[in-house]
């Protein structure tokens, strides 16, 4: 059986926000999109850093500006996976660096995003099909 890989669960298209755009609107564009992170480009379209939900929390926590730049409360050095990255593979980066959000790249360009919640589904999922076939399995054995 194929192990699923990131392909299989990422979100398209990657959802992207100004380096200069406010936490205010990186909030918004969270909640309009349903999504808990944004790529931060700068005027060029070059991936420069990712905002999510956890840093405008901390922000506004901290007294920070709803009007202050995405720029100041973005990690700056994103972290990303391609298409062919194993689930699992993905998972543990994630644990491994405290991040619940990973770009989907190729060579040249954004194509996706992962969330921690999208592998968790698709784990379970895949455990789950793994027992149903062991059962099928186990069931034309008998015959």
């Amino acid at each position: 059986m194929r192990r699923l890989t990131v392909r299989d669960v990422m979100s398209k298209p990657v959802v992207v926000i100004g380096v200069n755009n406010t936490l205010r609107d990186a909030a918004k564009k969270m909640a309009e999109e349903g999504i808990g992170s944004l790529v931060v480009v700068d005027e060029e379209g070059n991936v420069v850093g990712i905002v999510t939900e956890r840093d405008v929390v901390d922000a506004v926590a901290k007294g920070v500006s709803y009007d202050a730049p995405v720029s100041e409360v973005m990690t700056p050095d994103v972290m990303t996976v391609t298409p062919e990255t194993s689930v699992l593979k993905a998972l543990e980066m994630m644990r491994m660096h405290g991040v619940r959000h990973l770009p989907v790249a190729t060579d040249d360009e954004l194509v996706g995003m992962v969330s921690l919640r999208d592998l968790a589904f698709a784990v379970a999922a895949e455990m789950v099909m793994n027992r149903l076939y062991e059962l099928i399995r186990e069931g034309l054995e008998e015959f």
